[in-house]
């Protein structure tokens, strides 16, 4: 629940600066050993040591290797011996305190890198002249596992080789490079991949100028561990993206939430997107701890949380929610409402991307928009990176009505020739799994975008323009990903991954294929430059404001005022409409079907 309280210390910036996520890394050095100046007290045992200090007493020794400084108090003489009871000979030598004088004396050994799979141990054996040998300490090293790393990237990455070799779309400039296949599998595309500069650059492309990391190379092909979880279940606070800001002239930091997702403990909360959270736990953020924060909060984190955040800009008042961390049902639903304006029923979709297990949700929105009678749609993408084809067909669909069934939604070329034309009713032979959707009526589609629109998503865009259906674009130019990935997997002792390397091209019922820069907004809000001083709205597509909110949510505004036909408003606190939020239900799960998953097609080499 959120509570309300009036506060006048908020002095809210409209100017702000996109942040990049940075994990820093601290590395350790030895540290010296805190040695007594004075012998301690004899020892009963009559040992002849009477005392012996070893930091790495309670603890193994690391992996990456490391110097240990014993300090020994014996009672004559003595004679010390470094024994390797497991482990390659060498591991651990004693360069120091081999013999000694009676009194105090440091014994160095300095541990080598254990770069096998196996735990080694050594044993420290002392003997004081006159006295019986003894056992002074035993040190155990964990082992790095290099040799297992390096057997599964040579795995891995010779997986991945040979599917590039056959099917990447650059295969032979691919099959030209000297690849390394014991590299770190995780970096094995990026670095390879990106080697062969703009031959292969509509396999990702640069980052914009607006960006976090602007003039940056980027990758699509990419591989990840699939982790065996519910179908659509997930877990954290329910925060999309954050947006920082400076809100105060004494540096207070705010962490604006790009939207919240449904369902979710954040929802659950009463937090929407543009809430702007400056205490965390009590604590301000500033600039030297906004950032630690800033990944927490997104990277679904664990624990109860108490928030404090202004709302929709308002500088004269705060608020407070409790939020604790929990198991979700994922929805990519963010947003969804009729507008009404005399005669216009406006469906307002916010998508986050098409995802097939959560096919019942955007299935139960059409059928609502269908039955409130819609006159059109504003479906906004400005968030969605893509995914599953199939979804988007099926909501494409929809748009288009049935009279454009048997019209090609999206012919697609593989790198051997093979081609495929999907229809709008369905797949290969209409067998997609989704069915057909409902006719909405319509005869246009506004959609709001943003170079977070990719994929699937512009696949909406460009087959329906295919078959001549108007398409308004509001915000920013898209991404521009006109090409698509085959999802094959392996598994590697126990543990799934799938491959996803650029595969194939995409293009329209009318050949149309070539938008590598992404589709240009007709409408534009935000020119995706590194200034923020000429764009209408300096923030898109984050927001200060929720999705309702007229006066922030710019390219809504714009779309809405050109469906009902008015100039666009130079007073955007004025222009408002009647928000009819459309709830979604959720009456059990379809299994999802094999086939395309942002642009991403999962089928045997056999079918392709």
């Amino acid at each position: 629940m959120i509570n309300h309280k009036t506060s006048n210390s908020i002095l809210l910036r409209f100017a702000a600066a996109f942040i990049t996520f940075c994990m820093l890394l601290s590395c350790g050095e030895d540290v010296p050993v805190d040695e007594p100046n004075t012998p301690p007290p004899g020892n009963e045992d009559k040992t002849g040591i009477q005392s012996f200090t070893n930091p790495a007493e309670g603890r193994v020794i690391t992996p990456g290797g490391e110097t240990i400084t014993c300090v020994l108090f014996s009672d004559a003489s003595y004679e010390a011996e470094l024994v390797l009871h497991s482990g390659e000979d060498g591991w651990a030598v004693m360069t120091k305190g081999d013999s000694g004088e009676k009194g105090r004396n440091n014994i160095r050994i300095v541990f080598e890198e254990n770069d096998t799979d196996l735990e080694r141990k050594a044993e420290l054996l002392i003997t004081v002249d006159g006295f019986e040998r003894v056992s002074a300490a035993v040190f155990t090293q964990n082992p790095s596992g290099k040799t297992a790393a390096i057997e599964q990237n040579m795995f891995l990455n010779g997986y991945m080789h040979d599917i590039l070799l056959e099917d990447y779309l650059w295969a032979d400039e691919y099959a030209k490079l000297d690849v390394d296949l014991e590299m770190d599998y995780t970096k094995y595309l990026n670095h390879h991949l990106m080697s062969l500069g703009e031959v292969n650059i509509e396999d990702g492309g640069y980052h914009r100028a607006n960006t976090s990391n602007p003039g940056e190379r980027f990758i699509y092909s990419n591989i990840q561990e699939l982790v065996a979880t519910k179908a659509i279940e997930t877990g954290g606070l329910g925060f999309g993206p954050i947006f920082a800001s400076q809100i105060t002239e004494n540096g207070v930091m705010g962490l604006s939430i790009a939207y919240v997702h449904q369902g979710s403990p954040a929802y659950a909360a009463g937090m929407k997107r543009g809430d702007t959270i400056f205490k965390v736990n009590g604590l301000t953020l500033t600039s030297s701890n906004y950032q630690t924060y800033m990944s927490q909060l997104y990277y679904n984190p664990s624990g109860t949380y108490t928030f404090e955040f202004i709302r929709d800009a308002d500088m004269e008042s705060s608020y407070t929610a409790e939020v604790t961390a929990a198991n979700y049902i994922y929805n990519p639903v963010l947003y969804s409402a009729v507008l009404s304006e005399g005669s216009h029923k406006i469906g307002y979709l916010v998508l986050e991307n098409f995802d097939l297990n959560c096919q019942e949700f955007v299935e139960d929105i059409i059928n609502q928009f269908a039955e409130n009678s819609i006159t059109d749609l504003i479906l906004d993408l400005r968030f969605n990176p893509g995914g599953a084809v199939a979804q988007s067909r099926y909501l494409a669909s929809a748009i288009a009505g049935t009279s454009h069934l048997d019209d090609t939604f999206v012919k697609v070329t593989f790198r051997n020739g093979n081609t495929q034309d999907w229809k709008f009713r369905g797949g290969p032979n209409d067998q997609d799994g989704l069915g057909i959707a409902k006719d909405l009526g319509l005869d246009r589609l506004y959609v709001i975008g943003s170079y977070g629109t990719a994929s699937a998503s512009e696949l909406v865009i460009n087959s329906l323009r295919g078959i001549d259906f108007p398409v308004y674009i509001y915000g920013g130019r898209t991404e521009g990903k006109n090409v698509g990935m085959t999802t094959t997997q392996t598994s590697y002792k126990g543990r799934t991954y799938l491959f996803s390397p650029i595969t194939f091209r995409v293009a329209n019922a009318k050949g149309f294929g070539d938008y590598p820069d992404g589709f240009p907004a007709d409408v534009v809000v935000n020119n995706q430059n590194a200034s923020y001083a000429d764009d209408k709205d300096n923030l898109f597509p984050y927001s200060f404001g929720d999705w309702g909110s007229m006066g922030f949510n710019v390219a809504l505004r714009y779309a809405y005022e050109d469906i009902i036909g008015v100039s666009h408003s130079n007073a955007p606190a004025t222009r408002s409409a009647s928000f009819e939020p459309i709830p979604v239900g959720h009456t059990g799960l379809k299994q999802p079907q094999h086939g395309r998953f942002g642009n991403m097609i999962y089928l045997p080499a056999s079918q392709r």
